[in-house]
This record gives structure tokens, sequence and C-alpha cells, in this order.
């Protein structure tokens, strides 16, 4: 063993990732909502029918309706914006401190939205 190996730390690499507490914090509540998207999907998953409405800005009807396996599309959005504004914090947070913090905090408000449409289409099934 050398001396001079570094040990990991996940606090430091946090810090290096998002140096900003708010970012932090955001990207902290965004993975807790796609996680808890996540597990509502697998805990109720066998008692959604086969077909679900998950498309509402189309017209009244079969096209609104889709397989049951597409309700892992809002939590797979979610963490998509996730990581793509992580990728763009990183990059502009040399040109602008504001930038990574709006991108941070976008997340989290995308994900409670994925999150209240999760919940909307759940409640509209009768289970």
């Amino acid at each position: 063993m050398t001396k001079n190996a570094k040990t990991f730390n996940i606090r430091e690499t946090a810090e290096t990732l998002v140096p900003d507490r708010l970012g932090r914090t955001s990207y902290l509540i965004a993975l807790i909502i796609i996680a808890v998207m996540i597990a509502i999907i697998a805990f109720l998953y066998n008692r959604l029918p086969r077909s679900i409405p998950l498309y509402y800005t189309l017209p009244w009807g079969e096209s609104r309706i889709t397989p049951r396996i597409m309700i892992y599309l809002l939590p797979a959005i979610a963490m998509g914006f996730f990581v793509v504004n992580l990728v763009l914090g990183l990059i502009e947070s040399k040109l602008s401190p504001l930038l990574p913090r709006v991108l941070a905090v976008a997340t989290a408000v995308l994900g409670g939205m994925c999150l209240m449409s999760l919940l909307f289409i759940i409640q509209s099934i009768t289970l």
C-alpha cells in the first residue's frame, strides 16, 4: 500500500460534483422522488390493468391508452433529466454560478411533477 493513496469519501465526491449546497439538496430530493416512483410502481404493478391511460394530452379515447409497462416511462424521464442537468451543471459551473442552481432546482421540480402524474394515473384507475 502506498501512503498517498486516496480513499473514497462520499461527502468529498458529492461536494466536488455539485459544490453548491442548494444544488446537492435539490439533486438529493430528485433522487428520492425517483426512488419513491419506482417503489410505488413496483408495489402496484400487478394490480394495474393491462392497459393504462398515460398520454393525457392526446384526444379522449384509445389514443391515451398504453401497456402498463410504459408506466416506467415517468421515472425514466425524471432520471434522464437528472443526468442531463447534472452534466450541464458541471460544464456550465465554470461560466455562471447561477445556472447549476437553476438546473438543480428544475430537476427536483420536474421529479415532483412526474410523481404527481404517476399518482394521478394510479388514482384514475380503479384498483
